[in-house]
């Protein structure tokens, strides 16, 4: 990526951990519509998100991203920019009904001024431009023409914001129920939400069906958007003198002023998830914990397919216990998923933590070099494999005598400064990994890779990585070395296994979670990729998932087990 995120964090005034955000979920969601984009069938992005959410901050992104990196033009426009003014505002609170002054619902925007401005930018040539409607909530009222900005033409991207886009009108019978104090107090005969409900069904809907597609930051509650939207006025409120700003609000006028937007927000986090083209889920300090997308079809009425790493995911970076991960595996059992252990390990190393974890299942080693069907398990019964040292192996790489050799040559020969698994003993690598004796030989048994540790220089590892490709090998970075192999890789050797464990009826769901950057090629090709959060490192980037994508809370086993309880189920 050439743009440079930290102008972006900087100019928003954001948290370093939103660049984590970025590279989880807002590139790959990027990657995922930028065919559709260039293609000219989505000219239209519509994001959802209640009050405070994000939503302007993201669009902000998407802009300054497809700018930079794509050489687009993209104009951004929110709901916000076509309220009423004040004084049309006031008529309608003096000749319908006094909630109507306050902006925000539908019934209180020019939805004509905000069809012809869509209209205008979707039709601008080069040469021409367009001054963009914005509203200044500091003075409650429609800013100076002089203070819109202008937008030049053609423009590839129309991103469309706003808490309300999507919803849909409620039922008549619902509406005679008040949710809150408000409608409670000062609608007592219904008659404002009638009228928001009307304007949803008629020209709200019409404004609606120009969004091409639709993104939702779904909050987790309404219970947390009076917090989000009173940090929200706060930063307004650094920004301007309070004496030159009335309409500024404080928190007793924040708590009354969402009451407006409760009816219409609990229903779109209710019914909105299942429509719209894009979920992003969010927890309550307002970072994503989850992307999905509800279009692609509903898989939950497949078979699950579990691939998973270990070290750092299913067991603890430093002491590679399970324990935290007790609730998950019992629930694996409890519903018969298959699950597969997918790690850099060795055979040796699985046959005994596959017992260990009541494990019978076909394994992959190594990065994926190869799956192992272990003795006793009948799976695979009918694919032909090679039989290597007593077990059915299908092999994805070469031996590791054939890489020892290339390495030994290009240390003698090049000078480079690396250590391997070859130039250790058990004790010694004991000392690095924390690994008992026993662990630690059997993890020196490798079969196809050759795990190192760098000690040269960074151009130094450029040059050793062109020797490593032009001989057809990778280096693959995991939690502690970085493996030298074939080109093989977790992702293919998951894909494999899945097509003959179901070779014929639906394809199953294949749910994989990892932490390192050797789990990349196995988590973009699931259908829902756990990123597991790791004390010592940053999540790895995912810039191409196939389907939906959660980072964990939780570190290590404990972020595993909650990932899998909450796709699969607490059970009983």
């Amino acid at each position: 990526m050439s743009a440079d995120l930290t102008e972006f964090l900087l100019q928003e005034r954001l948290p370093e951990q939103y660049r984590q955000q970025i590279h989880a979920y807002f590139i790959p969601f990027i990657n995922e519509v930028l065919p559709r984009i260039r293609a000219g069938d989505l000219r239209v992005l519509g994001i959802h998100g209640a009050q405070g959410s994000g939503k302007s901050t993201l669009a902000a992104f998407f802009q300054w991203y497809l700018q930079r990196e794509h050489r687009m033009t993209v104009a951004v426009v929110s709901i916000d920019d076509f309220y009423l003014r004040r004084a049309e505002r006031q008529d309608l609170a003096a000749n319908v009904h006094p909630l109507l002054l306050t902006r925000g619902v539908p019934g209180s925007h020019d939805v004509p001024l905000a069809e012809q401005t869509l209209a205008a930018l979707l039709a601008l040539k080069s040469g021409q431009g367009l001054d963009l409607p914005r509203f200044d909530k500091r003075c409650d009222d429609r800013a100076q023409r002089i203070a819109w900005p202008r937008i030049d033409g053609p423009v590839n991207l129309i991103i469309f914001e706003g808490w309300c886009l999507g919803a849909e009108p409620s039922e008549e019978s619902a509406l005679a129920t008040p949710v809150n104090s408000l409608e409670a107090e000062e609608d007592r005969n219904g008659v404002w939400r009638a009228y928001v409900n009307a304007a949803l069904a008629g020209e709200y809907r019409r404004l609606f069906a120009k969004i091409d597609y639709l993104l939702m930051l779904a909050a987790p509650s309404f219970d947390c958007v009076q917090g989000w939207r009173l940090e929200q006025e706060q930063k307004l409120a650094a920004t301007v003198d309070a004496a030159a700003a009335p309409a500024l609000m404080n928190a007793e006028d924040i708590e009354r002023f969402i009451q407006h937007y409760e009816r219409i927000t609990r229903q779109c986090l209710h019914d909105l998830p299942l429509h719209a083209d894009c979920v992003m889920t969010m927890a309550a300090d307002r970072r994503i914990r989850a992307v999905n997308y509800p279009r692609r079809g509903n898989d939950h009425a497949r078979q699950s397919l579990v691939f998973t790493d270990l070290d750092g995911s299913l067991l603890d970076h430093d002491n590679y216990s399970f324990s935290a991960a007790t609730q998950a595996l019992a629930r694996l059992a409890d519903l018969g998923v298959v699950w597969v252990l997918n790690t850099s390990k060795t055979q040796a190393e699985l046959h005994q933590l596959a017992a260990q974890l009541n494990n019978p299942y076909p394994f992959i080693i190594e990065n994926g070099a190869a799956v192992v069907v272990p003795a006793g398990c009948d799976l695979l019964a009918d694919i032909d494999l090679s039989l290597i040292n007593g077990q059915r192996v299908k092999e994805f790489a070469p031996r590791r005598e054939e890489i020892l050799k290339l390495l030994r040559a290009w240390r003698v020969q090049g000078g480079y400064q690396f250590s391997g698994f070859a130039d250790f003993d058990a004790p010694t690598l004991c000392n690095i990994t924390g690994l008992s004796l026993i662990e630690a030989e059997l993890a020196l048994q490798r079969e196809y890779s050759e795990p190192i540790h760098w000690d040269d220089t960074d151009e130094r590892w450029r040059e050793f990585a062109g020797l490593l490709a032009a001989e057809g090998l990778q280096a693959l970075k995991g939690g502690r070395f970085i493996h030298i192999m074939g080109t093989a890789d977790k992702g293919q050797a998951m894909a494999w296994l899945a097509s003959c464990l179901y070779p014929t009826g639906p394809a199953p769901r294949l749910i994989a979670l990892g932490d390192s950057g050797n789990d990349v090629a196995m988590l973009e090709r699931a259908d829902i990729a756990v990123v597991v959060r790791s004390p010592h490192h940053l999540p790895p980037q995912i810039t191409a998932p196939q389907g939906e994508l959660r980072i964990t809370e939780g570190l290590g086993p404990v972020g595993w087990n909650e990932a899998l309880i909450d796709i699969l189920g607490a059970g009983d």
